[in-house]
């Protein structure tokens, strides 16, 4: 799932040059009506690289957070209003790299037993949306179009996953795809 240009970014990235910010972020499921549901964010509009783009929700590292798992909880707790006691963490993905904004990502899966009740940080977060976890599944659901991505002189072809209109691509698509991986293998399967 990752765009054309990528291979192209990353060999660009030279090893002292390699300083990356460091990130977390929160693939949230839960079950409702015996489907099993997963939490994505829409980013607010602003001036930026991933301004309202699909996202699983997460930020920052900062100085005082404990470790990457306690980052990724914060700030589902910052911006969807998600208690972090709430959340059992069942696991960690492949970390990631985003050589556009330059974060490192450290990826958490994690699960509440009820449908999250949501208070968004509209600074943050124009949307909360749940997407049936089989609606990845569908045979026509990847897709390839052009997409016109901020600070980038040309446009950027890549494959993206289309649920009932909504676009995900980029980072979120390439986590989305391995988590898919790993469902489809039954490695989460036992937690759910």
């Amino acid at each position: 799932m990752a765009p054309e240009h990528r291979e192209e970014e990353l060999l660009a990235v030279k090893g002292d040059e390699y300083s990356p910010r460091l990130s977390a972020v929160m693939i949230i499921f839960f079950h409702e009506d015996k489907r099993l549901k997963i939490v994505f964010i829409r980013r607010s509009e602003y001036v930026g690289i991933h301004s309202g783009q699909i996202a699983f929700p997460g930020g920052r590292y900062e100085e005082t957070d404990i470790d990457f798992r306690f980052t990724a909880l914060r700030e589902v707790e910052e911006e969807i209003g998600i208690k972090a006691d709430s959340i059992e963490i069942l696991g960690q993905l492949s970390d990631l790299y985003v050589p556009r904004s330059n974060f490192l990502m450290k990826i958490f899966v994690g699960y509440t037993k009820e449908k999250p009740e949501y208070v968004i940080d509209t600074r943050e977060v124009n949307e909360v949306l749940e997407f049936d976890v089989d609606d990845f599944r569908a045979a026509d659901v990847v897709k390839r179009k052009d997409f016109k991505a901020y600070n980038i002189d040309r446009t950027i072809k890549a494959p993206y996953y289309d649920i009932n209109g909504t676009i995900i691509w980029g980072a979120t698509a390439m986590v989305l795809t391995e988590l898919l991986d790993l469902l489809n293998q039954t490695i989460f399967d036992k937690n759910l």
